[in-house]
């Protein structure tokens, strides 16, 4: 036993000893097996490809509308260094890059050379899934609208967002009082609208989480090498607790629902101080010896 290692890290044979499960292993929790089948014809995933958006920016319309525009400058040394909103390198600019130092790429600043096009991007910007087929969407959403006895609505887009001018919470509040004092509350008209669902998404199950269908978390069913391991090893702590003397047996029992080192002192008997020394004294013993049982029966 390490004087100086924490009590929890020592324990560990006890920490076996309360997690070990009372029952055989379960054989088959699913239909489904848990060890993948990789039996894929090269011939027939040869073809196959993720599909991915890429990006290029500016694109080939971009640059060709500001080459229709014949906006062009040049500097001091004749280089075209713009064509319309397109800039062109000097040779003295430089970006953001990589580069190979000892066989490992690196953040650098990379020089760009005469005539090349700054600012461009050409890069994947994401995977795509698979197709989305509007009429489940249409479905899904006249379900839920069924089940909450809303009328369905069609989604629209908010658009671009435009940003107006902050106003502060004096001038919207003298803005409201002046709009009450202008206003015959007499020939003022209120309208309620319906009840109806969020319509911030196309789906509307996306705000229903939990009326989502989802996958099963289930592993599958455990192979039968698995089985045959799991049993022998079952086996050999069942001989290495039956090694124990009866005395390490009741005082690891014990530990399974005590709170405290006293509390496995008082059920060997101990009161007060000297139950707490005496539990814990007891305890770390008993955990010495199972764990040289099992050292001995996995030799």
């Amino acid at each position: 036993m390490v004087r100086h290692s924490s009590l929890a890290d020592q324990l560990t044979a006890l920490r076996s000893y309360v997690t070990e499960p009372d029952h055989e292993p379960e054989p088959v929790q699913t239909n489904w097996t848990t060890v993948p089948g990789n039996d894929n014809d090269p011939e027939d995933v040869e073809d196959l490809h993720v599909e991915r958006r890429w990006r290029m920016k500016p694109s080939v319309e971009e640059i060709m509308r500001q080459v229709a525009t014949g906006d062009i400058e040049c500097n001091d040394a004749g280089q075209v260094v713009r064509i319309g909103k397109l800039h062109f390198s000097d040779g003295t600019q430089t970006e953001a890059g990589f580069k190979l130092v000892m066989g490992e790429p690196v953040a650098a600043r990379i020089r760009m050379p005469v005539g090349a096009m700054l600012g461009t991007k050409d890069a994947e910007e994401g995977q795509l899934g698979g197709e989305v087929d509007p009429q489940h969407i249409t479905a899904s959403n006249e379900y839920f609208a069924a089940a909450f006895d809303v009328k369905p609505r069609a989604y629209k887009s908010g658009g671009r967002r435009k940003r107006g001018r902050n106003i502060s919470h004096a001038e919207a509040k003298a803005m409201l009082a002046e709009a009450y004092a202008n206003t015959d509350m007499s020939k003022v008209t209120f309208t309620r609208y319906p009840d109806g669902l969020p319509a911030g998404s196309p789906k509307v199950s996306e705000n229903f989480l939990g009326l989502q269908k989802t996958t099963c978390g289930d592993r599958g069913s455990t192979m039968w090498q698995d089985i045959v391991s799991a049993k022998a090893d079952r086996k050999e702590w069942f001989d290495a607790v039956d090694a124990l003397k009866a005395k390490d047996r009741e005082v690891l029992e014990a530990a399974k629902t005590a709170r405290t080192m006293r509390a496995v002192g008082v059920s060997m008997g101990y009161t007060g101080k000297t139950a707490e020394r005496r539990g814990k004294r007891a305890l770390i013993a008993a955990n010495d010896n199972l764990m040289a049982a099992i050292d001995a029966y996995a030799a």
